[in-house]
């Protein structure tokens, strides 16, 4: 029963419902339409849809990055400095800012390292774009903080807005302050780009990921359209265009 409640829900909810009205739409065009590419498009873009809303996605897009990230990561057995690259932070009315789910996983990840070694600490992530106060560091400062942790160990990079200014700041810290390696901390979807732009920039790093974004064990639900899938998929999306563009603008 709970199942069946599941396979219908994914279909009268977003993402579901959007793909029912666009099948709709699709057969409709391809019984009565006259245009060919109008039909192709719409095809097109009905399958576009069920691939970035379900498990089928996740194969392609998701786990790919993943895996890469799961294969070069390493365990911190020596002592390093940690950079962890901001991934993210919500802004409240009046309130300040709070970090992500994906910042969050990447903090508590530099802690653990951080009270294995008591090395130091630097948070590469600036104000995000359409906002004028609260960078993405001063935000984890105050996480890391309430956690426990001696904020003389603590750097606060403030400027960073994109992976490829979170290296170059990150560089310019090390070469300040006579840092030959570090330890990169970054999610393991986003660890393929970053690894690439830390390289790019002759970076001496040992990658460690704090996590993915979705299941790697896909159960038949996980094949229906479901909010969870879209977003990882969109995220990774992302992250695929964003190494072409890197590529393209010889960044990487």
């Amino acid at each position: 029963m709970l199942a069946l409640e599941k396979i219908i829900a994914s279909f009268v909810m977003p993402p579901g419902l959007f793909i029912v009205l666009l099948f709709i739409l699709t057969v409709y065009l391809i019984i009565k339409g006259k245009s060919g590419i109008i039909k192709i498009i719409s095809v097109i873009f009905l399958l576009i849809m069920i691939v970035l809303s379900s498990g089928i996605g996740i194969k392609i897009l998701v786990i790919p990055l993943e895996d890469y990230a799961d294969s070069i990561s390493v365990e911190p057995l020596t002592p390093h400095p940690v950079a962890v690259l901001g991934g993210g932070i919500y802004y409240r009315e009046g309130r300040g800012a709070y970090p992500g789910l994906y910042s969050l996983q990447r903090i508590i990840k530099a802690y653990k390292i951080h009270n294995l070694h008591r090395t130091e600490i630097i948070y590469s992530g600036g104000v995000a774009l359409g906002y004028s106060e609260t960078s993405e560091a001063e935000v984890a400062a105050d996480v890391l903080e309430n956690l426990g942790m001696e904020m003389e160990n603590f750097i606060e990079e403030d400027r960073a807005r994109t992976t490829f200014e979170n290296a170059e700041h990150i560089k310019q810290w090390m070469n300040d302050n006579d840092y030959d390696k570090i330890y990169l901390v970054t999610s393991a979807i986003h660890m393929a780009r970053s690894a690439a732009v830390f390289k790019s920039q002759n970076i001496d790093f040992l990658p460690v990921h704090s996590g993915y974004i979705f299941s790697h064990r896909l159960g038949y639900l996980e094949y229906l359209p479901n909010r969870g899938a879209l977003t990882a998929n969109l995220n990774a999306l992302h992250e695929w265009v964003g190494l072409f563009w890197y590529y393209l603008t010889d960044r990487i």
